[in-house]
């Protein structure tokens, strides 16, 4: 008992260690983006005072020099007649004095014209200052703001507001500082550009809180490459790419995933290397490219490069470092909520309404088939399109393969295959991540595929008690016997749970109790492959 409270009290320092250290890199950043906006208006201010200077001491000489000329111009007349009454000449007769009058004129002129510039200039400076003014109100502003706000318990006490359902009121939050500001700016400076000068300035400021500001229902970003079309390569594939043996991403029937770096350009990838025995697994694989090369789609994994040798093919893909989708939910730092099971349904429904598009069917769908792009976002991406197939409507197409817990009824009865297909895939996945169990796992494989054959399932009463009754009427809509009765991917996507997101953010903030059940599942699973995996490496004599 001592040990287990020894071995708690440890993880508790090391969370709170942690957290600590993350509070700490917090404040460090938003201090330095402070500093940064602070050192950019000390140095405004110090052009401010030089060029007001500058012109200060500009319109001290412009008026010394006007007065110069005026004087000038006053006595220029009496002295040029005295001299020539001196020399014996009449003041009408020379052209000395008209040339003289005529140059003093176009001094003036420019110097008026100097004069206006100056007043111009001085009245931009003005407006300067005004500026400044402004946003050093708008920094005070915002931090009386920031005080009152949930923002700075975001930052000090290290509570993620869309891990608890209340992303929704921080971004809230967040743009109403900013609109006030703006407003409150535009009412004290009614100049546009000042207006946009402060608003470049909130601009600034508001960079402070990006690391933040995470919109829950953002697309995953796009391979960062161009869609291409790959060829395989009859050549070394070391010749191109450098693979990191000791970094395994994955691994199954097929062989491992390493990440490898293109050694031009230094990017980073998925090298997936497949065991090849012979001509059919080799014509797999490169169905497997064929199928890639027509995808183009955020929620679908690209690929990028192939190779050939003797023993194995190896497909070059795009790296993505979230690890797998049920190993990501089940981390003990993650709040699982309804509104994720809604933002992870919504994506793979979305790839999944892509292939069906092209009439490509994955025909393995599954939790290891689909994986994080990060561990802080909620953007996914289906990989491993290995079983894919094309479909042709007036082909009737019959598969006998895939993980036995999310087969289709009509997979296991060898029956004609089709779209539904991957849809009840996707209600077996779903009805997962809201309640942590398999809806038609059994102790034996066997046991397994006749619960699915009597589509036996039902909602656990304990599991599914918080849960909403949309969901509900999702997962019913897919986990149909009869292939023509389940929903498409597009009809999915217009389904009522699967939408008015801002809505449920507000009320989806209780974490799910799948998150525990899930990972007695991942655990039970893990142990279920090794056995095997270690089982495969006797001679079937010994078995």
């Amino acid at each position: 008992m001592s040990e287990n409270n020894l071995e708690s009290d440890e993880g508790l320092g090391n969370t709170m260690n942690s957290l600590q250290a993350a509070r700490v890199n917090n404040l460090n950043m938003i201090d330095k983006r402070l500093n940064l906006l602070n050192e950019k208006v000390d140095k405004l201010l110090n052009f401010q005072e030089d060029l007001t200077g500058k012109l200060q001491r500009f319109n001290q000489g412009v008026n010394e020099f006007g007065r110069g000329i005026n004087k000038l111009t006053a006595c220029q007349g009496p002295t040029d007649q005295i001299d020539m009454i001196k020399r014996g000449r009449q003041p009408g007769d020379g052209t000395h004095q008209t040339d003289t009058q005529s140059v003093c004129l176009e001094i003036l002129k420019l110097m008026k014209v100097a004069h206006y510039d100056a007043s111009k200039s001085s009245e931009r400076l003005d407006k300067i200052e005004k500026m400044v003014d402004s946003v050093d109100e708008t920094t005070a502003f915002l931090g009386e703001m920031f005080k009152r706000s949930k923002i700075v318990d975001f930052i000090l006490k290290g509570i993620v507001p869309w891990r608890k359902g209340s992303l929704i009121e921080f971004l809230e939050e967040v743009g109403s500082v900013f609109n006030v500001c703006i407003s409150f700016l535009a009412k004290e400076q009614a100049s546009r550009h000042t207006v946009n000068f402060l608003s470049n300035a909130c601009a600034c400021i508001q960079s402070v809180l990006h690391y933040y500001y995470l919109l829950y229902d953002s697309p995953p970003p796009p391979a960062p490459f161009e869609h291409r079309i790959v060829s395989v390569r009859q050549t070394e594939l070391t010749a191109f790419y450098s693979v990191c043996q000791h970094e395994v991403l994955g691994g199954g029937r097929f062989g491992q995933v390493h990440k490898c770096t293109e050694k031009t350009t230094g990017l980073s990838l998925a090298a997936k290397i497949i065991k090849v025995k012979g001509a059919k697994e080799r014509e797999e694989v490169k169905n497997d490219i064929s199928i890639m090369n027509q995808l183009n789609h955020v929620n679908l994994i690209q690929l990028y490069d192939a190779f050939e040798c003797k023993n194995n093919l190896t497909l070059i893909m795009e790296y993505v470092d979230g690890g797998e989708l049920f190993d990501r939910i089940t981390d003990e730092n993650y709040h699982l909520t309804e509104l994720d099971a809604i933002l992870f349904t919504k994506q793979i429904c979305e790839g999944v309404h892509y292939l069906h598009q092209r009439y490509i069917l994955h025909l393995d769908l599954k939790p290891e088939n689909i994986l994080c792009v990060n561990y802080t976002g909620n953007q996914i991406k289906i990989i491993d399109f290995g079983l894919a197939r094309r479909y042709k409507p007036r082909e009737k197409l019959k598969v006998n393969f895939g993980t036995p817990e999310f087969l289709a009824p009509e997979v296991v009865n060898y029956d004609f295959v089709s779209f539904p297909t991957d849809m009840w895939s996707v209600g077996v996945i779903t009805y997962m991540l809201l309640s942590g169990l398999s809806p038609f796992l059994g102790e034996t494989d066997t046991e397994t595929m006749n619960y699915i054959v009597n589509c036996s399932w039902d909602f656990d009463a304990e599991a599914f008690e918080q849960l909403s009754e949309e969901a509900k009427d999702f997962v019913s809509k897919l986990l149909v016997k009869e292939k023509s009765g389940r929903t498409s991917a597009a009809q999915c996507l217009k389904h009522e749970w699967l939408n008015d997101l801002p809505s449920k953010a507000k009320k989806s903030k209780a974490r799910l109790k799948s998150q525990l059940l899930l990972q007695s599942y991942l655990a039970h699973r893990k142990w279920k492959v090794l056995l095997l995996s270690s089982l495969r490496k006797f001679p079937c004599s010994l078995l």
